[in-house]
């Protein structure tokens, strides 16, 4: 068994080398010791829209068997698709994400896997533009995952997702290849910097970024993995991806790839405030998002603004319910009129099915909650205090599994089909 190196499994993230089945191998081999309590990782890359989820890959160390079961539970239950594959959570159990809300999935589990398998833990790294990498290990009883396991999971899922999206934009790479956009040594003295990445203040950025990286190699650095971790973000600046590469005599560098999500939009968002809004839409919270795209809280939080502005909406509960897999966004429709681009559709704000486990009174507080209302707003229309308006929202994000008010629109768009 290898020894427990999370800081190699960022790097594995990053390996350009080979086919996607061979980068996910591994991958699967420098996780196998990080989570050792369970059995058979695998590793799957799939593309979904609210409807369809097709796998493109599929890799497991152990029988081929698990391949059946990670198919057949991908059709299961469009509740359970949803909150698995849909839903942007990174890291979660089977147990806390799909058994907590739909008891039932425990048997189904069961008879697919003849009674194998009780449990499995999953990171999921999201491209922010309809496709992910999910690495899952199985265990033959009901778990609970380790504070390490909490901590590092989201973040080593950012970095997956980072990767995969990097391989499709990049899967040949050399030092002149048009996606580098700054090549250092590394020590971070720059060699070449080309377009916004010649900019004196970014220059320094990247020197920066590079010491962090290598630090976070280093022996010490992977001697202390969650301050490494904290230091080597997904995306440098919201744009680069920072990777080994090579020259003929052997020398390595570190190339800045552009890696950031991009997207056609016709309502005037910019690019950054639209992957803000992607990732806000898979109920990612402020700090989450910031790291997956190395900007600053502060960065967020405006690009949220500056989008809850520009599509008229209230609050960034609206904006994420709108930008939700299965939200406004996937379901509008693009049609031309007298020379413009409009988006049309409707947007049904709650719905009885996917809240049946509220009260009466915690649907109506839900449904305020999701038009951007206050706390002492929804006191105010119900005639009642705000604390007891507090203990609602917390019995409601129980109930629903969400951890706040964005990732609650998240989740209650998430589940319409």
């Amino acid at each position: 068994m290898g020894r427990k190196d999370w800081i190699s499994l960022i790097e594995a993230s990053y390996d350009l080398d080979g086919t996607d089945e061979s980068w996910m191998r591994r991958v699967l081999d420098r996780a196998v010791p990080m989570f050792d309590r369970g059995i058979v990782p695998t590793i799957a890359i799939y593309r979904f829209t609210p409807t369809t989820l097709e796998f493109e890959h599929i890799a497991v160390k152990g029988p081929r068997i698990f391949r059946h079961f990670l198919r057949a539970g991908a059709h299961s239950s469009r509740e359970a698709v949803d909150l698995v594959y849909r839903s942007g959570r990174s890291f979660g159990t089977m147990s806390d994400v799909v058994f907590s809300r739909h008891p039932e999935q425990r048997a189904v589990m069961r008879t697919i896997t003849g009674g194998l398998l009780k449990d499995i833990i999953a990171l999921v790294g999201h491209s922010g533009m309809g496709r992910a990498v999910m690495m899952g290990v199985s265990f033959t009883e009901a778990i609970t995952p380790t504070r390490q396991e909490r901590e590092r999971g989201p973040l080593v899922a950012s970095h997956l997702g980072a990767g995969m999206r990097l391989r499709s934009i990049a899967s040949v790479l050399t030092l002149d290849g048009e996606a580098v956009e700054a090549v250092l040594d590394p020590s971070g003295k720059v060699q070449d910097a080309r377009g916004c990445a010649a900019a004196v203040g970014v220059r320094q950025s990247l020197r920066d970024a590079v010491r962090r990286i290598e630090r976070a190699r280093s022996l010490a650095g992977r001697s202390d993995p969650d301050a490494a971790m904290q230091t080597w973000q997904a995306l440098l600046m919201g744009r680069w991806s920072l990777v080994d590469r090579f020259d003929t005599d052997g020398r390595r560098f570190v190339v800045a790839v552009k890696n950031d999500p991009s997207y056609p939009d016709p309502r005037g968002l910019t690019s950054k405030e639209r992957q803000v809004a992607e990732f806000t839409g898979l109920g990612r919270s402020t700090k989450e998002v910031a790291y997956t795209l190395s900007v600053s809280s502060s960065a967020v939080t405006n690009c949220t603004a500056r989008a809850q502005e520009k599509l008229g909406l209230k609050s960034r509960t609206e904006l994420a319910a709108f930008f939700a897999p299965n939200g406004i966004r996937a379901r509008l429709a693009e049609v031309a009129l007298d020379g413009e681009r409009l988006l049309v559709g409707a947007y049904p704000l709650i719905d009885e099915v996917s809240t049946a486990k509220l009260t009466g009174a915690e649907r109506s507080v839900a449904a305020l909650v999701l038009a951007g209302s206050t706390n002492r707003d929804i006191a105010h229309r119900r005639e009642t205090s705000e604390r007891t308006v507090a203990n609602q929202i917390q019995s409601i994000f129980q109930k629903l599994g969400a951890r706040s008010r964005g990732e609650l629109a998240a989740r209650l768009q998430a589940a319409r089909i």
